[in-house]
């Protein structure tokens, strides 16, 4: 990535933002390769495994999702530093708490609501950040910094939570998450992250500058006068909802089941799917990049994400119905670099058509809203298509209306 002659500071805070990105997702995952285990502890059946696993997974999405909404108002009065500050040792807390109450399904079920909670307003204050720092013209790329944490997770997860896991137990994984949180994320952000390039202490006057160049830019062509019902019943917004909403009824509810379904479906012990897991997902940050860099560099990132969601959709249908596991390997990977065009542009579209003023909590709206319903129901939706055979093409049809929906979407935000 070249960098401007304007200065560093502002992706310095990007990848700060990456790491606690980063940190969070491993909270959330966490529960996605403790439920093999824990079906085996507690000698869930089958049916009690897909049950039990569906909530533990959703419920965490109810949480954040109303978070998400009705929580990023009070971390906007407090400020994106130090609502983070906060919300990583809240969610570092209740990460180790759901170990220390394990033998309590319902206990534990509430410490995952919880955790959804503290997690809530993460994305709002990233968004504002990145809105704050970053001119139109590079925040695809911005975007795709701290988004590059999410696939992090997802690629060293297994590399890091199945041996861990395996040697001294699920319970002491949540506990090391945990503590890793606060070693590593907190002091970051401590240090490194401020609300507005003014308040930067060593920040240079021509990255100030350049910054406060392209916030004018980008202001003159807002309707900063625009009201929240006006903004709520945008066809625009309504429409990024709506794509945001399918995006993670695919991503999460197929993500969320996968060690599940490699160890029931295919047989395969859990010490081995370590690579099975981690490899697909290395594709989606070179995809990230490569699709971030492209539509900036083209102004064409809504029809880039359509055409990744479009490939992600036959990619997923082959992966399902082949036999050979090197086959759902290299389809699976395709897949998942397509559909990263898609996280490569998502927020910097809807940073596109809100103005500065209402960004952390229309994202809250957005965020809680596609959360709520695509993270609640991606586990139900797809459980039983990826554990029990049932229809596989339904997670391909949904992909490609999703296609058309970010096409018609480039039509109205030419973005």
């Amino acid at each position: 990535m070249t960098l401007p002659l304007a200065g560093h500071r502002r992706w310095q805070l990007a990848l700060v933002l990456l790491v606690t990105f980063f940190v969070g997702y491993l909270d959330r995952l966490n529960i996605t390769f403790a439920v093999p285990l824990m079906a085996a502890e507690f000698r869930w059946s089958e049916s009690q495994t897909q049950d039990y696993g569906s909530l533990l997974m959703g419920l965490f999405y109810a949480g954040y999702g109303l978070a998400n909404i009705f929580l990023t108002p009070f971390a906007v009065k407090l400020g994106p530093r130090r609502s983070i500050l906060i919300i990583v040792v809240l969610w570092s807390l209740f990460t180790a708490l759901g170990a220390w109450v394990s033998q309590w399904l319902m206990v534990l079920m509430a410490t995952r609501v919880l955790l959804g909670v503290s997690e809530g307003v993460h994305v709002p204050m990233m968004s504002q950040l990145t809105k704050t720092w970053f001119p139109l013209e590079e925040r695809a790329r911005a975007n795709s910094v701290f988004v590059s944490g999410l696939f992090l997770a997802v690629i060293l997860s297994p590399i890091m939570l199945v041996p861990l896991m395996m040697g001294f137990g699920w319970r002491t994984g949540f506990v090391l998450i945990a503590l890793f949180g606060l070693l590593v994320s907190l002091p970051l952000v401590a240090w490194l992250v401020h609300d507005t390039p003014e308040r930067h202490p060593d920040i240079s006057p021509g990255e100030l500058a350049y910054i406060a160049a392209g916030r004018e830019r980008e202001a003159a062509g807002e309707d900063t006068q625009m009201s929240w019902a006006a903004l709520f019943a945008m066809p625009r917004f309504l429409l990024l909802a709506a794509i945001g909403t399918i995006n993670n009824v695919v991503a999460l509810g197929f993500s969320g089941w996968l060690p599940t379904y490699f160890t029931h479906n295919r047989g395969i012990a859990f010490a081995d799917i370590t690579y099975l897991v981690a490899v697909p997902y290395a594709f989606s940050l070179l995809g990230i990049g490569l699709w971030a860099w492209l539509g900036d560099r083209f102004n064409i990132r809504a029809p880039l994400a359509a055409l990744g969601f479009a490939g992600a959709g036959a990619m997923i249908y082959v992966t399902l119905q082949a036999d050979s596991l090197a086959v759902v390997l290299v389809c699976f990977s395709l897949g998942v670099f397509l559909i990263s065009a898609f996280n490569a542009c998502e927020f910097a579209m809807l940073q596109r058509i809100v103005p500065l003023d209402k960004m952390a909590p229309a994202m809250g709206v957005y965020n809680g809203c596609t959360t709520i319903i695509g993270g609640g129901l991606g586990p139900f939706i797809v459980s039983p298509i990826i554990t029990q055979g049932g229809p596989s093409w339904l997670i391909s049809a949904i992909a490609l209306a999703n296609a058309a929906l970010l096409l018609w979407a480039w039509r109205l935000i030419r973005y």
